[in-house]
């Protein structure tokens, strides 16, 4: 975890901003392509979501008014990974998911932001910045646990046979 993160908090609020902005966006990419595909209920959960990650934004930004953030251009951030943590790869969505994958995408990637911001905190001496880390993490593990009764009640009901629906366009191997 680079240094300055953990102890700076105008550096932290920024990533936290980032985080949420870039999750909604490629939510909302993925909400679109469900749509292209068809696949309504998967576009509406994704929207739904992307929805969220906006009113977070909205949230940090909130704390930000009257703080100068720095300006950093997309490779000045330091993530655990290439990407932002609440963020899914575009390797991950798939026009034929089901619900019950979606889902699943969908918990892994709040339990990402949930640890980046949990070790913040845990990382940090600043005591703002661990206060907000720490509220963070939590709004993140909430929606985690919201999405996980989501997927247990889906499972129950057993409307998502879990088998992902038939590849119409198969990829092609070289001959």
């Amino acid at each position: 975890m680079n240094k300055d993160l953990i102890s700076d908090l105008p550096l932290f609020l920024a990533h936290s901003l980032e985080l949420e902005r870039e999750s909604a966006e490629r939510l909302r990419e993925f909400a679109d392509t469900m749509r292209h595909h068809q696949q309504h209920a998967l576009a509406q959960l994704f929207a739904e979501l992307a929805g969220y990650s906006d009113l977070h934004a909205q949230e940090i930004a909130a704390i930000c008014e009257g703080r100068k953030l720095p300006r950093l251009k997309a490779w000045e951030f330091t993530w655990p990974g290439d990407e932002p943590p609440e963020t899914s790869a575009y390797a991950g969505l798939r026009y034929e998911m089901q619900p019950e994958t979606a889902l699943r995408l969908m918990i892994d990637q709040e339990n990402a932001a949930a640890d980046f911001y949990a070790t913040v905190a845990a990382q940090s001496s600043d005591a703002e910045v661990v206060k907000h880390a720490a509220e963070f993490a939590q709004e993140e593990r909430e929606h985690a646990s919201l999405l996980q009764a989501r997927l247990a009640a889906l499972q129950e009901t057993g409307s998502d046979a879990a088998a992902p629906a038939p590849d119409i366009d198969p990829p092609q191997q070289p001959e």
